[in-house]
C-alpha cells in the first residue's frame, strides 16, 4: 500500500481532544530517513488529517513523530485516530472535499481548505507526483458534486437562514437598514451575513452602550442609545434582537404604534433571545414579519433534510469517481510491462527482418519497404491483443505482475510496487483553479 491517511475529526473525537491538536497547524511534516514520503496535512477546526504517499510504515512513523514534536503521545489518543489505506483513503478524501464528511453537511469552506492545504504543501515541496494526481482529482470531484447536486444549497445555520428570509421579503438588501438589539454572539453572526449581503446600513443598540459601540466599529455601523429604540424601530427594515433581558422588551401595543407611523411599510424581525424580546402577538400585526429561534430552526431542519436527499446523489458521484480513479491507477500498473513487451517485440522484429534481408540480398528497395511495413502491421495486431489482456490485469499485485512478466519471458525485475507509485511517474502538473 502506498497511500495512507491518519487523522481524527468531529466524528471520532470530541472538541476537547481536537483542540489539543490545533497547535499542529503550520508545523512541517517530519521526514523519515531513507523514505521518500509525500504528504499533505489538512487541518481545520473539525479535523486533523495527514495524507501520505509512500511506505505506510514510514507514514505512521512520520505521523507519530509529528505528534511527539508537539508534546502529544500518539498512544494516549490512539482510540480517536483513524487510518485509511489506498482505495479507502481515496474515497475518504473525495468525501471530505465534497462536504460529505463535514459537521455541516455540504458546507463549502472545506473545499477551499483542502485546496489551500494542497497549495501550501506543494509550495513547501511536500507533494510529489502521486499526491498531485490525487488532490487534483479531489478538487475536481468537490466542484462536480456542488455543481451537479443541491448539497450546498438551502441555508443550514440560524444566522444565514435569518438573512435569507429577509431577502425573501425585501429582495436585495442594498437599500435596507438593519437594527441590531443586544450584543449576543448570534446577533453578531447575523450581522456578518447582513454585511456580506450588502445591507445598506447597520445600527446597534445595547443596554451597555460600549458593547454597541464595539459592534458598530466591527461592522462599520453606528451605535445608538437604548432610549432611541422606539424611534429606530420606525426607521429600520430589518431587526435582529438578542438581549439577555429576563422579560420582553417590546410590547404588541408599542409595535402597533410603530407600524402606524411606518404607514404599513414592512418590517422583518428576528427574535433570537431566550426569553424572547418581542411579545408573540406582534406577529398578528399586518406587514410585521416576526421569527423566533424555533421558527428559524424549523427552516434549518427542513433545509437540512433536503441536503440529506442531495447527499445520496453526491455519494453516488463520489463512489463513481473514486472507482474511475482506481481504474486509471490500475491501468498504469501494467504500463512498464506493456512497454517492455513492445520493446522486446520490436527488437525481435528488427532482428528477423535483418536476417531475412541478409538471406535475400537481391530484393529491391521498394520490396524491402513493403516487407518492413507488413512486419510492423502484423506486430501491431499481435501486440493489440496482448496489451488488452495485460490491461485487464491492472488490479494485480506486484507478485502477480512478476509472474505474468516471467510467463511472457520479460523478467520480473523493477516492476512497480503499487499502482500509486506508477501514476506518480506520469503526472505532476499543479491545478488549483
Amino acid at each position: 500500500m502506498s497511500l495512507t491517511v491518519f487523522g481524527l475529526n468531529h466524528k471520532s473525537a470530541p472538541v476537547a481532544i481536537r483542540e489539543k491538536l490545533a497547535q499542529l497547524c503550520g508545523v512541517p511534516i517530519p521526514a523519515v530517513d531513507g523514505c521518500n514520503l509525500e504528504s499533505v496535512p489538512v487541518y481545520t477546526c473539525n479535523r486533523v488529517e495527514v495524507y501520505y504517499a509512500g511506505n505506510p510504515v514510514a507514514a505512521q512513523r512520520s505521523f507519530v513523530e509529528l505528534l511527539a514534536h508537539n508534546g502529544i503521545n500518539y498512544d494516549n489518543f490512539a482510540e480517536y485516530f483513524y487510518q485509511h489505506n489506498d482505495e479507502n483513503a481515496v474515497l475518504h478524501l473525495l468525501s471530505v472535499a465534497s462536504g460529505l464528511d463535514s459537521m455541516i453537511l455540504g458546507e463549502n469552506q472545506i473545499l477551499h481548505q483542502v485546496k489551500e492545504s494542497y497549495r501550501y504543501s506543494t509550495e513547501q515541496s511536500f507533494v510529489g507526483k502521486q499526491l498531485h494526481r490525487l488532490f487534483q482529482k479531489a478538487l475536481e470531484v468537490g466542484k462536480k458534486v456542488r455543481s451537479e447536486t443541491g448539497i450546498s444549497q438551502n441555508r443550514v445555520s440560524i444566522a444565514s437562514t435569518a438573512v435569507d428570509l429577509a431577502r425573501s421579503i425585501f429582495g436585495p438588501l442594498s437599500n435596507s437598514t438593519a437594527l441590531v438589539i443586544g450584543a449576543g454572539e448570534m446577533a453578531s453572526l447575523v450581522a456578518v451575513h447582513l454585511r456580506e449581503n450588502g445591507v445598506k446600513k447597520m445600527l446597534f443598540v445595547n443596554r451597555t452602550e460600549a458593547n454597541a459601540q464595539e459592534l458598530a466599529e466591527k461592522f462599520d455601523g453606528e451605535s445608538r442609545p437604548v432610549e432611541q429604540l422606539e424611534e429606530l424601530l420606525g426607521r429600520c427594515d430589518i431587526v435582529i434582537s438578542s438581549t439577555s433581558a429576563p422579560t420582553t422588551i417590546v410590547s404588541t401595543a408599542l409595535m402597533k404604534q410603530v407600524m402606524e407611523r411606518r404607514r404599513d411599510r414592512p418590517i422583518f424581525i428576528v427574535d433570537i433571545a431566550v426569553p424572547r424580546d418581542f411579545e408573540t402577538d406582534c406577529q398578528e400585526i399586518a406587514n410585521l414579519f416576526l421569527y423566533d429561534v424555533d421558527d428559524l430552526q424549523n427552516v434549518v431542519n427542513e433545509n437540512m433534510s433536503q441536503r440529506h436527499v442531495e447527499a445520496d446523489k453526491a455519494r453516488a458521484i463520489v463512489q463513481y469517481e473514486a472507482s474511475q480513479f482506481q481504474t486509471s491507477v490500475a491501468a498504469f500498473t501494467v504500463v512498464p510491462l506493456i512497454n517492455r513487451l513492445r520493446e522486446q517485440a520490436e527488437s525481435i522484429r528488427q532482428i528477423e527482418m535483418e536476417r531475412f534481408f541478409a538471406q535475400n540480398p537481391d530484393l529491391r528497395e521498394e520490396h524491402k519497404q513493403a516487407f518492413e511495413q507488413c512486419s510492423r502491421s502484423l506486430l501491431a495486431k499481435w501486440l493489440h491483443n496482448q496489451i488488452v489482456a495485460l490491461k485487464k490485469q491492472g488490479s494485480a499485485d506486484s507478485e502477480q505482475l512478476k509472474l505474468i512478466a516471467e510467463t511472457l519471458g520479460l523478467g520480473g525485475d523493477s516492476l512497480p510496487q503499487s499502482p500509486l507509485r506508477v501514476i506518480g511517474e506520469k503526472t505532476g502538473k499543479l491545478v488549483t483553479k
